[in-house]
């Protein structure tokens, strides 16, 4: 069986040393996070793949691939036009599974206001489909209001990598005994509701020893570490941002901060990696706690937009919003403790959500992965090595 896949990889950059980071940009779809859920989305079913893009015609793909899968973000956006991908769509005219699309909004009371060819992209998957798997309750209510209902809300796959069927619990036991430690701070969201938690969480990195600065976008941040030459646009941008995260005029302080602390991932396995060296996550960008969780890292997430809002609640991560973050920041404790986290909660959680997608697949004619079908089945089903191992 072999399937379309839209992705630029699925989960990995090839030979990332040899390319700058323009380049990786490109390669994770201009937000390193993209390859959390490329990767996660890989992991739900057995196929072949055929990786297309978004200006992929329809005469590109092989005849014989049996679907079309579309791991999905930030789609229903106002900027978006989707129009290349609804022709694909049309022009293909295979069996769709959409996964993890989310409209994008600063706040639950606007919605997005759509262009036509989102529209377009949502009724031509919308008649392919058993149903479309929203993210969360907001984006399944922007949906509905665009005239498309059969949605259901199954957050992010990413939440489901990590093939521990008791993951929540172990989170809870690392919660209950924190203690000081480098962290790693997913972060660098620059817009100006967020500049106190953006400073606070720079403070956090220079104060705690061996701490990590995890930076998925913007470029200028991964370019002034590295190294590499700005155009004169850039440099603007990154002098706005040297006084945003609280440095001043002070570009050279600025910059050798990132020198020093950033870390830039380029595979999903790598980032994996890296993150188990740490204590504790604390972040401003969603996937950068999904990472962690999905490492055994206590990760919190700072919700701040609908996207990190809804997210946050249905995978059941860690979280609280900008006003009691600033409340309890001075405590890693506390901020665990006022997050309420539920690691059983966390658990049938991701075992529902596997269930869940298990019947989506098979309704689209594909094979579950064995790993989806042992999350779907609990604890027993799932050998004693792989859970050790993960």
């Amino acid at each position: 069986m072999k399937v379309a896949y839209l992705a630029e990889n699925v989960g990995a950059v090839p030979q990332p040393w040899r390319i700058n980071s323009d380049a990786l940009m490109r390669q994770t779809g201009l937000n390193i996070g993209n390859l959390a859920f490329w990767y996660g989305a890989r992991l739900l079913f057995d196929a072949e793949l055929h990786l297309v893009g978004w200006h992929t015609k329809p005469n590109q793909v092989p005849a014989d691939v049996s679907a079309l899968v579309i791991p999905a973000a930030n789609f229903i956006n106002e900027s978006a036009d989707l129009s290349q991908l609804a022709e694909l769509v049309r022009g293909l005219d295979r069996p769709v599974f959409l996964l993890g699309i989310g409209a994008q909004a600063e706040s639950e009371d606007r919605p997005p206001q759509v262009k036509q060819g989102v529209i377009d992209f949502l009724k031509e998957v919308s008649a392919r489909t058993p149903t479309i798997c929203v993210r969360g309750e907001f984006t399944a209510r922007v949906c509905e209001q665009l005239g498309i209902t059969r949605t259901t809300v199954l957050g992010c796959p990413s939440i489901l990598i990590n093939p521990r069927h008791d993951l929540g619990r172990e989170l809870a036991r690392r919660i209950s005994a924190l203690s000081a430690g480098p962290l790693a701070i997913h972060a660098s969201c620059v817009k100006h509701s967020l500049q106190s938690v953006e400073r606070e969480l720079v403070r956090l990195a220079r104060l705690n020893p061996g701490s990590s600065y995890v930076v998925q976008r913007p470029v200028e941040f991964i370019k002034a570490a590295l190294g590499e030459p700005l155009n004169d646009e850039e440099n603007r941008y990154l002098a706005q941002c040297t006084k945003f995260m609280g440095f001043g005029a002070d570009q050279e302080a600025f910059t050798n901060f990132l020198s020093t602390h950033l870390y830039a991932p380029d595979s999903v396995d790598g980032w994996l990696q890296y993150l188990r060296r740490f204590s504790a996550s604390v972040n401003t960008r969603i996937h950068g706690t999904v990472m962690s969780v999905t490492a055994g890292l206590p990760g919190l997430c700072i919700t701040h937009d609908t996207r990190t809002r809804e997210l946050a609640q249905q995978l059941r991560v860690p979280h609280l919003d900008v006003r009691k973050y600033i409340e309890s920041r001075y405590s890693l404790q506390e901020l665990f403790a006022q997050s309420g986290f539920d690691g059983k909660a966390f658990d049938e959680n991701r075992a529902q959500t596997a269930a869940t997608y298990c019947g989506i697949i098979e309704a689209l004619g594909l094979k579950p992965s064995g790993q989806l079908l042992a999350l779907a089945a609990g604890p027993a089903s799932i050998p004693q090595s792989a859970a050790l191992a993960a």
